[in-house]
């Protein structure tokens, strides 16, 4: 004997459409309660009057060929030789990559840090001077 929960759990999948039959008679292999059991018979499909020939089949060949006409064709192609031209020229112009970092470690070696510190010092005064404005002691005005 299965429990109500179950059953009612599983009634519910039916419902919902989870399962599409019962599935607590199947589980139990007692008399379906409804319709759509797998111990239940199809009805016969003869008298649906269903269309033996597919209507909506496209039946047009696709082109295996462009469309586009040659002019385009030449002109598009002209259009990616002149941008790689372009593109090559101005590689061309860009410093090698080995100039690059040896620019790179140079700039490093001779990086100037006062800023950064200065800059540091700069921000723990402000937290430093608006802390001791909030939470400092403060002392009575000499009348």
């Amino acid at each position: 004997m299965l429990s109500p929960n179950l059953v009612n759990a599983l009634d519910m999948a039916a419902a919902n459409g989870i399962l599409d039959y019962d599935g607590a008679a199947f589980l139990t292999g007692t008399q379906p309660r409804y319709m759509g059991s797998p111990q239940f018979a199809l009805p016969q499909s003869n008298n649906l009057r269903q269309p033996t020939k597919d209507q909506l089949i496209y039946n047009n060949q696709t082109q295996k060929t462009s469309s586009n006409p040659l002019w385009k064709k030449l002109l598009f192609g002209a259009l990616v030789v002149g941008v790689g031209i372009f593109g090559i020229s101005k590689l061309k112009k860009l410093p090698s990559i080995k100039n690059l970092f040896s620019n790179i470690t140079d700039k490093v070696k001779n990086f100037d840090t006062t800023k950064i510190k200065n800059g540091w010092n700069s921000i723990c005064q402000f937290f430093k001077d608006g802390y001791n404005k909030l939470f400092g002691k403060k002392t009575a005005p000499t009348p």
